[in-house]
């Protein structure tokens, strides 16, 4: 996601070097430029992409999968032949039995992913969401605010007085990046890093605090506390920018709605008390927005509203009040006054401590260092996401900024990151067809097809596996949530989409879930463990080979990715597959006269004309290429400069429209959502029309989790250790992990971080192999024995793939997280709360589980190093 420039030097048709092209300029007036930008993995990939990993020629299995026996056919047997076994399961088990899977990295490329796409739609498959699935959905931000994904570009990083870098790393995996923090240091601004582990950021921060792993939302709320009993408020802002000052009853926890108080207009509103009339008001800018009642998947349908403007209301954030309603007299009270209340009672920093082990001292100043700052900024990582309970992590994280009145503010809010508007992707996918394309929750997919029921008894006990069990088969049967028991998939395609390496519980899913699919086709440039578990294996064109735009929101820069060199082999790039695969599927559909199949889309009826699928797909002949999608993208895009393909090409990059500042202006091609309503007073695109701490549904209640609350990781009985995971300094996800210089670098095979004084106790030395186990499963891996990890703690970085391991056991052979539903984030048709796989859904999580490890002695032969391991994967 660096979307780094380069130049490409080109010799006798082969790449043999690539150098920085260090020609950015700067944003938001004084803060440093944006160079240099780069990594190793970049200035790596000239030799990388003629590396023996790389995938040359069709493939098809002819041995046992994952036996690694294949045969080289033509494109044109391989197209033939998947055509036919599309066919087949579209006709007999419908579109919904075929999965068109792509990982997160399709979805930078911009015209890659736009083809993609486009196919899944003309053909109405189910394309499974790659956020929530890969557990880096921050539902808690999405419940908070309405949007996902707040954040600026990382010049703001600059602008910050008082930066908290949580969950996050980013000196090892955002090296084009890191700059902004250590410029900012340097300006003084003061840099906290706060992580289990003493890491790559930390050494060159302000400040580390070091809470015990899954106990960060104690530690949030402890500061949270601090704010509150300090008087260090926003006033303003919390009165006008949240659901703070909504009155809630007493008796039941529920919030008093305009409707319990007076009959008619805005009756679904909600209720202040005006500390200026002394009485009951209805709270501006709240009211019905997107009360559900749609089909599960379709989305939130918002409705204008009016401003948060308060006009001379001055809402208390405290009391308590006896109200006449049209069924008697109800005693209410405010969410401030129960958040403090409840901060008061359990998150003390002395309780946090007890909790946390961070001294309540360094919490309290922390807190007070953030609020007294005047732009104080959570830079947070994904890793929140990736915690059983991280929703409530990121939503005592908008507390905090709530508060201090930063969410919004130049320098400060929470970060993450942005994704480009999506409105030219959506217009070429949906031209000519409108939308078809069924996005699925990987999370509630797996549960529902690997008996999610069963690994939790096996792992958490029966009352855990119940409970979420329940909950589960409740929401069905309420309408929450789409029955994925009914349709399996029979037919997956994964497009740059390595599911077999990362998924929780990785062993069961492959034995499981994976084996229940009749038909396999991976596209990808290098051979991985999914690729070995596939029926057919398509070789696609790498970055240098292919003519593409990359966007993502840490920059306000459009990178180009134009072609150096012809596709290595017989590779294709994305478009070039597809539009063949749609031919083929053309062709076969005329051979069987088939008849256009019928589906629906929520509800509604469509068709699919397989016999016209090409000419669907290429817009009757008008694309014909990913150049074409480029500009047909750069034509139709919000933020877009209105350029040709050739001139983003010859300058390599550009900046968005509206970007010259350190936050994305109305018409950049990125969100303007969270700024509409600090700096424009439209409501927020939640339920209350505010930014939402307060949730009463019966759920939320039900579960303790109407207010930000930390609830322990789960453990399992007789594992004393917590296994955490981490994204990887020399790697992008698994790409490039079998590099070997990059390999050189570490520890030239997959290692595992343990505590000296843990190793020590089992006997232990650096750079023995250790076997780490639980009830679920174990794997085998280097010892690399470390003072930065706690005692009663692991790490590992993630992205080895399985293919590098004895047995291919990886880490997922351990994660016994799979199957973990959290029962809240079941709920849907409550306000912005509705089931959507890209907004609400179930995240994958894995962390919430303990093992244990001792030493390992490998059997005589067994092949340990990661040089031998990659050989076997390309054999």
């Amino acid at each position: 996601t660096g979307h780094c420039a380069f130049n490409v030097y080109v010799k006798n048709g082969i790449v043999w070097r690539e150098e920085q092209q260090g020609e950015y300029g700067h944003s938001a007036d004084d803060a440093p430029d944006w160079g240099p930008r780069g990594c190793q993995k970049g200035v790596r990939h000239a030799k990388h992409m003629y590396g023996k990993q790389r995938v040359l020629y069709p493939m098809k299995r002819i041995g046992e999968r994952g036996e690694g026996k294949w045969q080289r056919i033509s494109w044109e047997q391989a197209a033939s032949e998947i055509a036919d076994k599309f066919l087949e399961h579209a006709t007999q088990s419908g579109p919904d039995s075929i999965t068109f899977a792509t990982g997160t990295a399709m979805v930078m490329k911009r015209a890659s992913f736009a083809a993609l796409f486009r196919f899944a739609n003309a053909t109405g498959l189910v394309m499974p969401e790659t956020f929530a699935g890969v557990g880096d959905l921050p539902v808690g931000a999405y419940m908070t605010l309405g949007n996902n994904l707040p954040g600026d570009n990382h010049a703001a990083i600059y602008k910050s007085k008082c930066v908290l870098v949580w969950a996050a790393n980013p000196a090892a995996t955002r090296i084009p990046d890191a700059h902004f923090f250590w410029e900012a240091k340097y300006n003084g601004t003061e840099v906290v890093t706060i992580a289990p582990d003493f890491n790559a950021t930390a050494m060159h921060s302000s400040r580390w605090l070091n809470p015990k792993p899954g106990t960060d939302t104690a530690l949030a709320m402890a500061m949270v506390q601090t704010i509150i009993a300090d008087g260090l408020i926003e006033w303003g802002y919390v009165r006008e920018q949240t659901d703070l000052p909504f009155l809630v009853r007493e008796s039941n926890g529920k919030f008093l709605s305009w409707g319990d108080v007076a009959a008619g207009e805005n009756s679904d509103a909600y209720c202040l008390w005006d500390e200026t009339s002394k009485r009951v008001v209805r709270a501006p800018g709240s009211g019905a927005q997107a009360m559900g009642g749609g089909p599960p998947g379709a989305g939130p349908q918002p409705t204008p509203r009016e401003s948060l403007e308060l006009h001379g209301i001055e809402p208390a954030l405290e009391g308590r009040w006896t109200v006449s309603t049209r069924t008697g007299s109800v005693a209410v009270t405010t969410v401030f006054a129960k958040l403090k209340a409840l901060c008061n009672e359990r998150y003390t920093p002395e309780q946090s401590q007890a909790i946390t082990g961070v001294h309540a001292d360094n919490t309290r100043a922390v807190a007070r260092s953030f609020a007294r700052s005047g732009a104080g900024m959570i830079y947070a990582g994904f890793r929140s996401c990736k915690w059983l309970h991280g929703d409530k992590l990121q939503r005592a994280w908008l507390l905090m900024c709530a508060l201090t009145g930063n969410t919004g503010r130049e320098g400060g809010g929470m970060q993450t990151t942005l994704l480009p508007k999506g409105g030219g992707v959506a217009k070429f996918a949906f031209s000519g067809l409108g939308p078809r394309a069924k996005f699925a929750s990987l999370s509630v997919w797996d549960y529902a097809q690997g008996d999610g029921r069963q690994l939790n008894a096996k792992v958490y006990g029966d009352k855990i596996a119940n409970h979420f069990d329940g909950h589960y088969r409740q929401a069905i049967g309420n309408g929450w949530l789409p029955d994925y028991g009914k349709t399996p998939w029979r037919m997956a395609f994964m497009a740059g989409h390595n599911t077999a390496n990362w998924r929780a519980s990785g062993t069961r899913f492959r034995e499981t879930v994976l084996a229940k699919v009749d038909t396999i086709v991976t596209m990808t440039p290098d051979m991985s463990v999914t690729a070995m578990y596939s029926d057919y294996v398509l070789p696609v064109a790498h970055h240098y080979e292919r003519q593409d735009f990359v966007m993502e929101g840490h920059t306000p820069f459009i990178q180009v990715l134009d072609r150096a060199v012809p596709p290595l082999g017989e590779s294709e790039d994305d478009w070039q597959i597809m539009a063949r695969l749609a031919k083929a599927i053309s062709a076969a559909a005329a051979v069987r006269e088939l008849p256009p199949v019928k589906d629906s889309i929520h509800g509604q009826p469509v068709e699919h004309d397989y016999r016209n699928l090409h000419q669907i797909f290429t817009l009757n002949g008008q694309i014909g290429s990913s150049r074409d999608i480029a500009q047909f993208l750069i034509d139709n895009s919000d933020g877009m400069p209105k350029i040709s393909f050739e001139e983003l090409a010859r300058r390599g990059f550009v900046r968005g429209d509206d970007s010259e500042g350190a936050q994305f202006g109305k018409k950049s091609p990125y969100s303007y959502q969270t700024l509409a309503s600090t700096r424009d007073k439209q409501p927020y695109a939640t339920l209350t029309g505010r930014q939402q701490f307060y949730f009463d549904h019966d759920w939320f209640l039900q579960e303790g989790e109407a207010l930000p609350v930390y609830v322990a990781p789960f453990a399992l009985d007789g594992y004393p250790l917590r296994l955490t995971m981490g994204h990887a300094r020399h790697s992008v996800h698994s790409l490039y992990r079998e590099d070997p210089l990059l390999l050189s670098l570490q520890r030239g095979e997959p290692d595992i971080h343990v505590n000296p004084g843990d190793a020590r106790l089992r006997g232990v030395k650096d750079g023995d192999l250790v076997r780490t186990f639980n009830s679920l499963g174990s794997f085998v891996a280097m010892a690399r024995v470390t003072a930065a990890i706690p005692s009663g703690s692991m790490f590992m970085f993630h992205g080895w793939d399985p293919m590098m391991f004895e047995g291919r056991q990886n880490f997922g052979a351990a994660i016994p997280t799979a199957a973990l539903l959290k029962p809240t984030s079941l709920v849907s048709q409550y306000g912005h709360i509705n089931f959507n796989p890209h907004d609400y859904a179930p995240n994958q999580t894995y962390h919430d589980y303990t093992v244990e490890f001792e030493r390992y002695s490998p059997k005589p032969g067994t092949p340990q190093s990661a040089e031998v391991a990659a050989a076997g994967a390309r054999s």
